[in-house]
């Protein structure tokens, strides 16, 4: 516990995490908002899982490329230029909309530029904390944040559900443009070292290798970093999953539950109650023995969490199942996170980060381009319920490895 307290009177730590929580709130606003949107105005299943696609997909090209630039750069600017770009973008939706000026053509390039900034913020973070703790404050550090994630991710869906229904879908997804704003003010007032924000900027030109050099030299460092390879592949499963999920639950609430954005925003805001436990509860009873094992249980315990709704359709099964998701997954991303931290070296975590990133970043948009692309010939229920079925199985095959159960 003292560990924790410490933590927080770390001044640029404090802040890093004020700005993650305060992107992350406004990022859970209007992503549900968007999707509300999209939903109501096109009436199309296909066009949510495209929007997904959009916004996931430039990840899937752009990891190496911000490895690579968050190795050579300093981290404090390329947060900050990112957070406020993004939060143009995302103002700049309503306001088309409100002159009309938004056709569906125009939403989705504004989604995708989104889409190619993200990656800058999301790698970003990771990069930065093993830079503001020590080694052995990385695991509470990064259960920390990620129960202040959580938290802001509790909120948000709850939030964004009752600003769509008292002021409407645009002021939501105006209200996460100024979240980013937000979140580059805190990253700003952080002070630092250079060897915290600096990296590899200071290099003279001769001393750089070439973007591909230094990007073969990350693929090469994460293939024989066998347990980091297969925490990579996990997640990829992992997003593909949760990325059905962002686009069948809406369709499961509007069509199945014939319920209104408020009931949608409980359900996620019901997930987030059970990972905010979760991760909580695994911060401060989890010390790293046998991560492995605990991990592929985790993900097992997601998976049969949903199941149970191929089978039953009604409201309180689906809050139950979103509670058991949240409570029994919520400790897995910042113990993932952390082995990840501590088995990469520090000379190589943006390239390696970066090319996770890339790899990852394809089970989201993927995922939900299958939500919407299966929501139009199968019940939406039973679309998260196969997909519960299939995580269960993506466990096991984690657990029978191992270089994953040895960790």
């Amino acid at each position: 516990m003292l560990t924790y307290l410490g933590l927080f009177r770390q001044r640029n730590f404090a802040f890093m995490t004020l700005a993650d929580a305060i992107s992350v709130l406004g990022d859970q606003i209007g992503w549900v908002a968007l999707l509300w949107f999209a939903m109501v105005t096109t009436k199309h299943a296909g066009y949510l899982g495209l929007l997904g696609l959009a916004f996931g997909l430039p990840g899937v090209f752009l990891g190496a490329v911000v490895g690579n630039v968050l190795d050579r750069t300093s981290h404090k600017k390329v947060l900050v230029t990112a957070n406020v770009l993004l939060g143009i973008v995302f103002m700049a939706i309503p306001l088309l909309y409100q002159v009309h000026a938004l056709p569906m053509l125009v939403l989705f390039a504004l989604v995708l530029v989104a889409g190619c900034l993200t990656p800058y913020t999301s790698v970003g973070w990771m990069v930065v904390i093993p830079n503001l703790v020590k080694e052995d404050e990385l695991g509470p550090a990064n259960s920390i944040v990620e129960t202040i994630w959580n938290g802001a991710s509790l909120l948000g869906p709850l939030l964004g559900g009752l600003l769509i229904a008292r002021f409407g879908a645009t002021v939501a997804v105006f209200a996460d443009g100024v979240s980013f704003w937000g979140a580059a003010l805190c990253v700003f007032v952080v002070k630092g070292s250079k060897q915290h924000f600096e990296s590899r900027e200071s290099e003279e030109p001769s001393q750089r290798n070439s973007f591909l050099h230094d990007t073969w030299e990350g693929v090469k460092t994460l293939y024989g970093l066998t347990p980091v390879l297969w925490i990579t592949l996990g997640a990829v499963g992992f997003h593909l999953a949760y990325g059905q999920l962002e686009v069948s639950l809406p369709l499961f609430t509007h069509n199945e539950l014939a319920s209104s954005a408020v009931v949608l925003g409980s359900f996620w805001t019901t997930y987030f109650v059970g990972s905010l436990i979760g991760s909580a509860f695994s911060g401060l009873t989890l010390k790293g023995n046998r991560s492995g094992v605990i991990m592929a249980v985790m993900a097992m315990g997601w998976g049969l969490s949903f199941v149970p709704m191929l089978w039953v359709h009604s409201l309180w099964n689906t809050y139950i199942s979103m509670a058991l998701a949240g409570l029994l997954f919520g400790g897995y991303p910042p113990l993932a996170r952390t082995t990840v931290q501590k088995l990469v070296p520090k000379e190589f975590m943006g390239r390696i980060l970066g090319i996770r990133g890339s790899i990852i970043a394809l089970g989201m948009p993927l995922g939900s381009f299958l939500g919407g692309a299966f929501g139009q010939w199968f019940p939406s229920s039973s679309v998260i319920g196969a997909t519960g079925f299939a995580v269960v199985v993506l466990g096991l095959l984690l657990l029978s490895r191992r270089s994953f159960r040895t960790i």
